[in-house]
């Protein structure tokens, strides 16, 4: 059993690298450590499950548009069942993570706790590139995990 899996969503759209960018970050410095598994996804919400097995933390990484100001960076832990509890979701990926994580409840043995982090992005079009902040970021949040698993 993994004891961490890390799922970083995006597209090679602008800042919607940003999980990209965090997972391939992670790859390189933590391919030695076999008990973190790192998962990169390009399409909806649920497609993290076929690489998925029952482990004790649980990361998601995305960009998000919530309105804040691009670049802000979000954390949230939450518990499973309080995902119900959350705003709708609109998602680019078209099964959103809300609901992702809503289906692998059903058929998958999920953490007590996830985490997501996100950030704030600035342009998503199909010819934009990523944002400085947003690379910085992805850094920043790369650098916070790596610090964290080093503890270990």
């Amino acid at each position: 059993m993994n004891k961490t899996v890390i799922v970083g969503f995006g597209s090679p759209f602008g800042d919607d690298q940003f999980g990209w960018r965090v997972i391939e970050q992670l790859e390189a410095a933590l391919k030695e450590r076999k008990e973190i598994h790192c998962i990169t996804c390009d399409h909806s919400g649920i497609d993290w499950i076929h690489q998925y097995q029952p482990t004790s933390k649980l990361l998601f990484i995305d960009a998000v548009k919530s309105g804040a100001k691009p670049g802000t960076l979000h954390h949230l832990t939450i518990k499973p069942a309080e995902f119900d509890t959350l705003p709708a979701s609109y998602s680019s990926h078209g099964i959103g993570l809300r609901e992702g994580i809503a289906l692998a409840a059903e058929v998958v043995e999920l953490p007590s706790e996830i985490e997501f982090y996100g950030v704030e992005m600035a342009q998503c079009d199909a010819d934009s590139t990523e944002s400085s902040t947003t690379f910085e970021q992805a850094g920043l949040v790369s650098k916070q995990l790596l610090e964290r698993f080093s503890k270990k």
